[in-house]
């Protein structure tokens, strides 16, 4: 099928605004394409384009690669999200599972986020205060996606606060248990490495981490409000965006 539109708001090329993203066919069935900036008139889209390009032929290879060493019960599928499209950021959630002739199929999620100014991956520490940051680390995932992950006390907390609320029915509580009690681990007192995106739709910062494939249920993706990130020091620019974005998303 032809490419199709995502978004018919505005023009690419405005940073200041939401893009409109270009979703193409899938590269193999059941493997999503990574949906790329439309018409791309400036530099830094061009350049997140071709990013997205070189994601696409890494997993294609991989999915490759698996499916051969699986045999006939070898898969690959790939789903991919885009909670923010502008206006300065575009995140992407890309959703892997797969099995390569192991015992268990395996499961990861990886998130990138670009500066629609620079086409290049955003620097958190420009944009969150060292208490949210902590220390950071580059993971690499499955086919070769590569995103930096935080490791922050508070940031943690914070995931702690908003991960499955208490209902006050004893019985639904309690089937969470197990789950808080997983996700407060600590290693060694050091907090979890965290991805973290930009969500216009629920209007904050996302975060989520990986569990061990026993416990992977309870792995849920907790989002942070901008209420909360300006009380922690965000910076204005991310805040902005993100309000201007959970707006727009709301009409």
């Amino acid at each position: 099928m032809g490419a199709v539109l995502l978004s018919l708001t505005a023009p690419a090329g405005a940073a200041d605004g939401p893009v409109i993203l270009k979703a193409l066919s899938d590269l193999a069935p059941g493997i999503a394409a990574m949906p790329g900036v439309a018409a791309p008139a400036a530099e830094a889209e061009r350049r997140i384009n071709a990013a997205l390009k070189r994601l696409d032929a890494r997993a294609l290879k991989a999915a490759q690669e698996c499916k051969s060493e699986g045999g006939k019960d070898g898969f690959w599928e790939r789903t991919v999200d885009t909670p923010m499209r502008g206006p300065r950021f575009l995140s992407y959630v890309i959703s892997d599972s797969w099995s390569c002739g192991g015992p268990h199929p395996s499961s990861n999620t990886m998130a990138i986020v670009y500066d629609l100014t620079t086409g290049a991956p955003v620097d958190w520490t420009t944009l969150l205060p060292a208490s949210l940051t902590g220390e950071l680390a580059l993971a690499e995932g499955p086919g070769g996606t590569k995103m930096v992950t935080l490791a922050s006390k508070t940031l943690h907390a914070l995931y702690l606060a908003g991960y499955r609320p208490r209902t006050g029915d004893p019985k639904a509580d309690d089937a969470d248990k197990e789950c808080r009690e997983v996700v407060a681990e600590t290693y060694d007192g050091r907090p979890p490495a965290m991805m973290a995106w930009l969500d216009a739709k629920a209007g904050g910062l996302a975060v989520q981490f990986d569990l061990a494939h026993v416990v992977q249920a309870c792995a849920d993706t907790v989002v942070i409000p901008v209420a909360a990130l300006r009380r922690e020091g965000a910076k204005p620019l991310l805040a902005g965006a993100l309000e201007a974005a959970h707006a727009q998303a709301a009409r």
